[in-house]
């Protein structure tokens, strides 16, 4: 059975409407009350100009050019003598669509869930502020490799069943859990033609939140939500489908045979292929869609290119952005919710940001610019692997997760054992062997940063 650890979930039936009043409301505030901006030349336009009134406007990120920490939450192994096969560093994180917390995946560690502070649902931060000490209000220790999850879309904290999420993991089926207590709801499992259980490889909800898109070896399974089971519509596949990014009726599916393939799914679930994008030279291990849906971004393993995409152009990429990926690890991106920014980490540690109107990532391809760095912004914030990036829905809050698998030189540990006291940790091993596999760097850990406005108590 899984181990459910529901340390005290912030009393969440007590208050919980009124964080989630509270953060509609500053946003609210910003949307309606707010003019609308051109940012080409700092012009304020009238709400009368093509109906403006009803688009969106959204707090300035990155404005003054500094990251201020608000939180973190950090792991390290619990046993001193496991083996460093048993690293525990984060392998991913993501808000929940509503904004009250984020869930993040720790290696041989499970599922943990950690929620914003309520003084960060309004107003801004200053420099002097107390960094907090993250606790996980749900923690389940889920055996296995999780290879994959993701938010139910309409999640709100208001409608207690719609706060949930998927994970699918080694020899195990797509599972839902409960958000408020971390109980297990019910499960989605997929059969292959010999009647035997298999694992997807990847999963994500439709943007309606109605179908479960499950991604295997060789085919793409879509289930009912309301209809737990085994009860699927499958469609045959020639490449395992490692990751996905939906956005209406489209569905673009990675795989790790470097290709990136679109679908137009039907009210029926069926699938119908409109082409293939060829560029990266790894694996594809993460994609996302811009807010207007007409640019496709993609990521793969061991391959420093993010590749830029037109959905209505696909044959060749529109652009190229550069970044560190050194590993075979997914390394997770995002883009704000304004798709003016785009956000990455990197092995090296160092997120980058693109801004739209500095750098025009989503204008065209420069061919004699393609190993030029174009980033607008370099962070260096993490001593490990920044493999997480994840920006708040709302508010201009982002996080960021850093960790990966460290080869240890058992050769070292146990010279070492012989002279001195068993080391603690074996991240610590000051390796003296020349081969660069080796690694003394170990940081795992999630933090908060504000990137918006910061108040200057001076």
């Amino acid at each position: 059975m899984e181990d459910v650890n529901t340390l005290g979930h912030m009393e969440i039936d007590e208050h919980q409407t009124e964080l989630n009043d509270n953060l509609l409301s500053a946003v609210n505030d910003e949307t309606i009350n707010s003019p609308q901006v051109d940012h080409t030349n700092g012009n304020t336009n009238s709400q009368s100009d093509v109906n403006e009134e009803y688009l969106p406007q959204y707090i300035p990120l990155f404005a003054d050019k500094t990251l201020v920490e608000l939180c973190n939450s950090s792991w390290s192994l619990s046993n001193k003598k496991a083996s460093g096969e048993l690293q525990p560093y984060l392998r991913g994180c993501k808000w929940s669509p509503d904004g009250t917390c984020c869930l993040s995946v720790v290696n041989n560690d499970g599922v943990h869930v950690q929620e914003l502070p309520r003084d960060l649902y309004t107003a801004n931060v200053s420099r002097e502020r107390t960094i907090d000490i993250l606790d996980s209000i749900i923690h389940i220790k889920e055996s296995g490799l999780v290879y994959d999850f993701c938010w139910y879309p309409g999640m709100n904290s208001n409608v207690p069943e719609s706060c949930c999420w998927l994970t699918t993991r080694q020899n195990a089926p797509v599972q839902m859990w409960d958000a408020f207590d971390g109980s297990l709801r019910c499960s989605y499992r997929g059969f292959n033609a010999v009647d035997e259980m298999e694992p997807a490889l990847s999963v994500t909800f439709n943007l309606d939140g109605t179908r479960i898109i499950a991604g295997y070896k060789k085919a793409l399974r879509t289930f009912d939500v309301e209809r737990p089971g085994r009860e699927f519509v499958e469609h045959k596949t020639n490449s395992p489908a490692s990751c996905f990014a939906t956005d209406r009726n489209l569905v673009a599916m990675g795989s790790w045979n470097t290709t990136i393939t679109l679908y137009n799914i039907n009210e029926m679930g069926t699938y119908k292929s409109i082409g293939k994008m060829h560029g990266h030279t790894g694996g594809v291990t993460h994609m996302k869609f811009t807010p207007d849906g007409l640019k496709l971004v993609s990521g793969a393993r061991k391959d420093n290119k993010l590749l830029v995409w037109d959905i209505r152009y696909y044959r060749r990429p529109l652009n190229i952005l550069s970044r560190v990926v050194d590993t075979n690890q997914r390394i997770y991106f995002d883009i704000s919710p304004c798709g003016k920014y785009l956000v990455s980490g990197g092995t090296d540690g160092i997120v980058k940001v693109w801004d739209e109107n500095a750098v025009s990532w989503k204008d065209g391809l420069d061919v004699a610019d393609v190993d030029k760095d174009n980033v607008t912004f370099k962070f260096p914030l993490h001593t490990d692997c920044c493999n997480s990036i994840s920006i708040h829905p709302l508010r201009p809050i982002l996080a960021t997760g850093s960790g990966q698998y460290h080869f240890v030189d058992h050769q070292a540990i146990f010279e070492d054992d012989i002279k001195t006291e068993p080391m603690e940790n074996t991240c610590d091993v000051n390796a003296k062997d020349l081969n660069t596999k080796y690694s003394s760097s170990c940081e795992n850990s999630l933090v908060f940063w504000w990137i918006g406005d910061v108040e200057d108590n001076t």
